[in-house]
C-alpha cells in the first residue's frame, strides 16, 4: 500500500483530509479513534505495510515511535512529518531510496506548504548515487561506496559516469558521462553496468541494472540448490553480476515445480510461467528436441521462455544443459 497518514488531533485530521484530496495514490488516515493499542505498536505494523508514512504531529513524538523499527535505508519506508496547520512538510527518513524527499515536495506543492529537505545533494541541487540508482532501477553494489562517491559530488570533486545504458541526467561541471579513456581524469567513478568489473577505479561504486532474464527447464523434482549453484556458475562464466537478475521464466507445466519456485524466492525475484501456446508460436526460432516435444508438446523451453520474457532481447547464452537443468540467459530489450 502507498501512503498512510497518522494524526492525533482534530486539526491534524482536517489537514490529513486536505492532503488526501490531492494525492493520486491510495491514502489511509489513522486517528486516535481508528486504532486500538499504542501509537508505537501501530507504527510497527504500518512500517511493514506502507511505502510512505506522513505524521501530522510533533517531530519529537515521531522520532520516538519510529526508532524501534528502523533497519536500513533500502527497506525503511519514506517518513515525513507535518505540522497541524500544514505549513511545513519535513522529509525525515529514507529521503532518496525511500522516496521521502520526492513525496515531501509533492505534498507541499499540493497544499501550498513549505518543503523541508536537509540532504546535502538536494540542497545543492545535485544528484546522489542512491537517487540515481532509484531513477535507473539499479541495485547498488555497496551503500558505503555510494556514500563516498556522493560525498565527492557534494564536495565538487570530479565524478565520471561510465554507463552501458542510456543515462539522462543534467550534467554538472563536476559530474559528467565519460568514456573509458577519460577515467584517469576523475576523482571517483560511477559504473552503470550489469557486467562484473574486474579492475574497478580505486574510488568508485557500481550501479547494477536489473535487466538480465533467465529461461529455465528442468527434470521434475530437481532441487533448488542445484539450480542456484548453476545460475551462479553461469553468471560467473558470462561475467554478469548476479544482482542484475530480474526474472526467471519457464513453461506453464512447471508452475508447481518446487525447485523453480524456491529459486525465485532465493533471489527475491518474480517467476513467470508461460503458456505452451505462446511458446509454440516462436519455438521454430530455436533448436528443438524431439524427446522434449514428445513429452510436453513443444521442442524447447529455456530459450523461448527467455526470449519471451526479455521481449525479444539480446541472447547472452543460448542454452546450457547440466544435471537435468537447462538455462538460457537474455538481456532485456
Amino acid at each position: 500500500m502507498k501512503l498512510a497518514i497518522l494524526t492525533l488531533t482534530k486539526g491534524g485530521y482536517k489537514t490529513a483530509q486536505r492532503v488526501k484530496k490531492y494525492m493520486d495514490v491510495p491514502v489511509k488516515i489513522y486517528t486516535k479513534d481508528s486504532f486500538s493499542g499504542t501509537l508505537k505498536n501501530l507504527v510497527g505494523e504500518l512500517f511493514q505495510r506502507y511505502e510512505y508514512l506522513l505524521f501530522i504531529m510533533a517531530t519529537g513524538i515521531v522520532v520516538r515511535v519510529i526508532s524501534p523499527y528502523l533497519k536500513d535505508k533500502t527497506t525503511d519506508p519514506g517518513v515525513m512529518v507535518m505540522d497541524e496547520k500544514g505549513r511545513f512538510v519535513i522529509s525525515l527518513l529514507s529521503g532518496h531510496l525511500g522516496g521521502a524527499n520526492a513525496y515531501t515536495q509533492k505534498i507541499a506543492k499540493s497544499i501550498g506548504a513549505t518543503p523541508v529537505i536537509t540532504t546535502a545533494s538536494d540542497v545543492l541541487d545535485l544528484i546522489s548515487v542512491d537517487l540515481l540508482a532509484k531513477q535507473l532501477h539499479c541495485e547498488i553494489e555497496s551503500l558505503q561506496k555510494a556514500k563516498e562517491v556522493t560525498a565527492d559530488i557534494v564536495n565538487k570533486k570530479r565524478v565520471g559516469i561510465l554507463s552501458d545504458i542510456s543515462v539522462d541526467i543534467p550534467e554538472k561541471e563536476n559530474i559528467q558521462i565519460i568514456k573509458s579513456k577519460e577515467i584517469q581524469d576523475c576523482d571517483s567513478v560511477i559504473y552503470i553496468t550489469h557486467k562484473i568489473i574486474s579492475d574497478p577505479f580505486p574510488r568508485s561504486v557500481q550501479l547494477i541494472p536489473q535487466n538480465i532474464l533467465v529461461g529455465i527447464g528442468c527434470k521434475r523434482g530437481t532441487e533448488s540448490k542445484k539450480m542456484i549453484q548453476q545460475l551462479y556458475e553461469v553468471f560467473q562464466d558470462l561475467e554478469i553480476h548476479i544482482k542484475s537478475l530480474k526474472k526467471i521464466s519457464s513453461i506453464d507445466l512447471k508452475q508447481d515445480e518446487k525447485g523453480i519456485l524456491e529459486l525465485g524466492e532465493y533471489f527475491k525475484i518474480p517467476v513467470e510461467f508461460i503458456e505452451r501456446r505462446k511458446i509454440k508460436r516462436i519455438e521454430n526460432l530455436f533448436e528443438s528436441s524431439e524427446f522434449v516435444k514428445k513429452s510436453i508438446g513443444i521442442g524447447a523451453v529455456a530459450e523461448p521462455c527467455g526470449y519471451l520474457i526479455s521481449h525479444g532481447g539480446k541472447c547472452l547464452m543460448k542454452k546450457r544443459k547440466k544435471s537435468g537443468i537447462t538455462l538460457s540467459i537474455w538481456k532485456e530489450k
